[in-house]
């Protein structure tokens, strides 16, 4: 058995991102920017005004006061869209929007608030300083900016910029394409009622959702039965269209454990098959060229921890992720655990942040195969090989799975 940062190294090593491909800029959301994004416009692409009010000449205003206003003829009405026509000369004033172009010989916008209006004229009830209230051509990019650096993920607010530089292709890593197959001839699809001895297929199915979580694109492959003919059919189309081919279950040491002998007989490197963990010790990682190949344990805690400690990354870097691991924090531990020293634990806990703080608490599985108590977990807080036990109100480190 090898420790759990020595398999995560392991399989990281072994990645390399994908090509480049480009998606609409709609589609692009959550993928990640593969070359630099450049202005072609300079931002603001003129001196626009940034309050509702009055562009005016700042000399004229400079001491207005509510018991000695200044009367300012208005010239003509600015609106954001519109190009000035008339000139603002001392003694008038255009009425702008925000957003609007200044009209020329105006250095200066006075608040609405700050001032009435009758008969064609606006009076200046409050002072304000010369240059307040607009922003000049290019203040925020210039024409051949770079606005954006890569790599990087794409957020809403880089879809805004590169709406605003006239980017509508956007240049991104590809998504991996992930087969997802379950094993065992005990196992049926989720329509079909389970004869005695039988389960429902929920690991290849939760399976898939996590790797969509983690932006990869699955590929439902169905079930392989306990042969090896039916697993070499089904991992070699793995091989053949996918990226990454998730298998779960048949990787332990029974009679009907067939995965690895398989990913052997069908040239892939297996480069561990153990690790130093608990749930999931039977984990097996090969790779075929390129390509990447896990063999996941059967049990749906097992599974789940595998997929977001050593897949997840996996799948991230891939995708050009600069940090590819799930976040870690420091917690409080609301309730003592023990266990059986010897490997690294991973606890399924339902942990937050209250008042300044985070505190965890284990969620009570009932083993590794106790699939509805994980629908509690939001976390893995994380024990030590020869820890046997953690008290209560200890700091513990934690593994957050969910977007915080």
């Amino acid at each position: 058995m090898i420790p759990m940062n020595e398999a995560v190294r392991i399989v990281t090593d072994s990645v390399t991102a994908l090509e480049t491909t480009t998606v609409p800029l709609m589609d692009a959301l959550g993928h990640t920017l593969a070359d630099p994004v450049v202005s072609d416009i300079n931002m603001p692409p003129f001196e626009k005004a940034t309050m509702d009010g009055y562009a005016v000449v700042g000399a004229d205003v400079a001491f207005a006061t509510k018991s000695d206003p200044v009367a300012l003829e208005v010239v003509e009405e600015i609106r954001a869209g519109s190009v000035p026509t008339k000139t603002v000369q001392s003694g008038s004033a255009s009425r702008i929007m925000t957003g609007a172009p200044m009209p020329e010989g105006a250095d200066t916008v006075v608040m609405v608030e700050d001032t009435e209006t009758e008969n064609g004229q606006v009076r200046i009830l409050e002072p304000t300083a010369t240059g307040q209230n607009w922003v000049p051509l290019g203040e925020d990019v210039r024409t051949g900016d770079t606005v954006l650096t890569a790599p990087r993920r794409i957020r809403s607010p880089e879809i805004g910029i590169m709406a605003a530089v006239g980017v509508t292709e956007v240049p991104v890593y590809r998504r991996p394409v992930v087969g997802v197959v379950a094993t065992g001839d005990e196992i049926v699809e989720p329509d079909d009622v389970p004869a005695p001895g039988q389960i429902r297929n929920s690991n290849g199915y939760s399976m898939a959702a996590q790797v969509l979580r983690a932006e990869g694109q699955s590929s439902y492959m169905g079930i392989a039965g306990d042969t090896v003919e039916d697993l070499q059919r089904v991992m070699q189309e793995g091989l053949d269209t996918c990226d990454v081919l998730l298998l779960s279950g048949g990787v332990s040491a029974g009679v009907y454990d067939l995965v690895q002998g398989v990913m052997r007989d069908l040239g892939i490197e297996v480069l561990f098959d153990r690790i130093k963990m608990k749930p999931g010790k039977p984990l097996t990682f090969g790779v075929c060229g390129q390509k990447l190949v896990f063999g996941l344990p059967g049990n749906p805690v097992s599974s789940l921890v595998g997929l977001e400690m050593l897949v997840r990354p996996a799948l991230k870097k891939m995708q050009a992720v600069v940090d590819c691991h799930r976040p870690r924090v420091t917690a409080t531990l609301e309730a003592s655990f023990s266990q059986t020293p010897g490997r690294e634990q991973f606890v399924p806990a339902f942990t937050e942040f209250v008042d300044g703080s985070w505190t965890t608490r284990w969620v009570g599985h009932h083993g590794s195969a106790d699939l509805f108590s994980i629908a509690d977990a939001n976390s893995l807080f994380v024990v030590g090989t020869d820890q046997a036990e953690v008290a209560a109100g200890a700091q513990v480190d934690v593994v957050l799975l969910t977007e915080w």
